[in-house]
């Protein structure tokens, strides 16, 4: 996971992020990895061949970590960067686990829109606050509590379920066109227990949502 704010675990610097890899489409030869961490991400790009991934993170340690990895780094805070004049714009865009991290990440999001090319894509990994295990805790224990990394992580600033990230997006002018999920993993008594209203309330199960979406 990424944050647009440092943070003392390595791990959540470095996930190699394969989810929101395969949500790049092949297409896309220039990519702008948005709070971009240790690079996780941009190491399984490079994998795939694409030597054209480009990244802003704001804590300068991660600079280290990025060289040879990323074909250029900025280090700057998401919310303040700007592309210096002239830059080719990117096929593809990727929030990995930062819009919820922003104090304006509707804002930003359309900002960054214009260093999309034509037709490019937006891909972001986005926490789910309508979630069974946080809503029970909150309506059953009184408990919100914040920890270092998950859907309670003390650095979001943000919560969205999954009709306010399609509002986030349609608002910014971008057609999803895919919503993928990472569940929440249940022993198979909970699986049994929750299966009814689990049927009813799919999203409740959802972790994190996984969002591909193209400009208009």
């Amino acid at each position: 996971m990424k944050a647009n704010l440092p943070h003392p675990v390595l791990e959540y610097f470095s996930g190699q992020r394969s989810e929101v890899a395969d949500l790049i489409p092949d297409s896309c030869a220039r990519v702008f990895d948005v709070g971009c961490g240790y690079g996780g991400l941009g190491r399984s790009l490079l994998v795939r061949g694409l030597k054209q991934v480009y990244g802003v993170e704001i804590n300068p340690d991660a600079s280290s970590h990025l060289k040879g990895v990323y074909a250029y780094h900025w280090i700057s805070d998401v919310e303040q960067f700007k592309l210096p004049v002239g830059f080719e714009g990117f096929d593809c865009i990727v929030f990995a686990d930062v819009l919820e991290h922003l104090n304006d990440p509707w804002g930003t999001l359309e900002r960054y829109l214009q260093w999309l090319k034509p037709g490019g894509y937006v891909v972001a990994s986005i926490p789910n606050v309508r979630n069974i295990a946080l809503l029970f805790n909150l309506i059953m224990r009184g408990w919100w509590r914040y920890e270092d990394s998950g859907l309670l992580d003390r650095t979001h600033l943000r919560f969205f379920t999954r009709r306010e990230i399609m509002d986030l997006f349609s608002t910014a002018g971008l057609q999803v066109e895919l919503v993928g999920e990472n569940r929440e993993s249940l022993s198979l008594f909970r699986r049994i227990i929750l299966a009814p209203l689990l049927f009813l309330v799919p999203d409740l199960g959802v972790c994190q949502y996984l969002i591909r979406a193209r400009s208009q």
